[in-house]
């Protein structure tokens, strides 16, 4: 394999359980008990959910303060940068197989929906940048991965010219479906939060829960 293009959360490092985890988080901070936590995401859904769960914390529970969309943005930044300092490693079998791809010379980065000053702990904890010719992230470009342009644009800044020379290894149904749909070879790696493993194991070309079981001689050419 000559080309790889990597998610970083649930993929690489094992830190979805706590991307998925911020309501009870910041209430366990705020001195709520586990007990007492009134949550029902049903009642925080919709166009803006950070703004609906802001009023839905703030009726709910005396603070001595306002929960400002604001606020609890800021929260949940210093919260993921805390946990990817001290909290998150890799995935099973991760750190091997980046050594292993960067033996062989193949050329890879890591494309995310995670901005790059948040995920910085984590990339310095581990010295991942020797591993990546670049990173990309999704609100910075533009595009989110339900849009194969953005696996189109770290094609070919790797230097591939076509998606079947290229690996994309993602955890997300929805990232991984996309990256099928275009002609991406794919590697599906388990997350106990993704909801939708059915479709990640649909349109993966290889699922694993542990890369020491992928078969790196069925990867691309």
């Amino acid at each position: 394999m000559r080309y790889a293009i990597f998610d970083l959360d649930g993929t690489i490092v094992d830190s979805m359980i706590y991307w998925r985890s911020f309501e009870k988080e910041f209430l366990r901070e705020m001195g709520i008990d586990e007990k007492e936590m009134k949550l029902s995401k049903n009642d925080w859904i919709g166009s803006d959910w950070v703004e609906a769960l802001c009023n839905f914390f703030n009726k709910n529970y005396d603070f001595d303060f306002q929960l400002t969309p604001e606020k609890f943005h800021q929260w949940g930044i210093e919260f993921m940068m805390r946990k990817y300092a001290n909290d998150v490693d890799f995935k099973p079998g991760a750190h091997q197989l980046l050594d292993t791809l960067k033996e062989q010379g193949v050329k890879m980065c890591v494309c995310s929906s995670t901005d790059r000053s948040i995920m910085e702990p984590v990339l310095q904890k581990y010295d991942l940048d020797k591993y990546f010719q670049f990173t990309v992230h999704c609100r910075e470009y533009g595009v989110e991965k339900n849009d194969p342009q953005v696996f189109r644009y770290c094609m070919e800044r790797l230097g591939a010219e076509n998606p079947a020379e290229v690996a994309v290894f993602e955890d997300a149904a929805y990232s991984i479906s996309t990256a099928k749909a275009a002609g991406f070879y794919t590697v599906g790696m388990y997350d106990v939060t993704e909801k939708n493993a059915d479709k990640v194991k649909e349109n993966a070309d290889q699922y694993v829960t542990d890369y020491a079981d992928l078969d790196l001689s069925k990867l691309p050419k």
